[in-house]
């Protein structure tokens, strides 16, 4: 039952052990040295650490790194549009994919 719940959660900050469901987060945006969560609930989070700090954790569950500077759960993604390089979300955020990872992005349906 543990092993499960953990599967299913993402420890956000090691000192105030914050954890959130991976069901809950639509895209995460990088920006330096900062990490912007977005969830569900229209709600956001920013951690003091790089996208690439949870990227090892979060690929393998689930998210796309569609550019530098993001990762889409790929349960919300609505749509894609490869002849602009754009990925549209459940709640309406359009998200720009970098042009080299178009390719592993088209192999995903939707």
């Amino acid at each position: 039952m543990k092993l499960a719940q953990t599967l299913q959660t993402l420890l956000l900050n090691v000192r105030q052990k914050q954890r959130v469901n991976l069901d809950q987060i639509l895209y995460l945006e990088g920006d330096i040295n900062y990490t912007s969560f977005y969830f569900q609930s229209q709600r956001r989070t920013i951690i003091a650490h790089p996208l690439k700090h949870f990227e090892a954790d979060l690929l393998p569950r689930g998210f796309l790194r569609i550019h530098r500077s993001h990762i889409v759960n790929s349960r919300f993604v609505k749509s894609t549009n490869l002849l602009e390089n754009t990925l549209t979300l459940v709640d309406g955020t359009v998200l720009r994919v970098a042009r080299r990872r178009v390719k592993e992005i088209s192999g995903f349906i939707f």
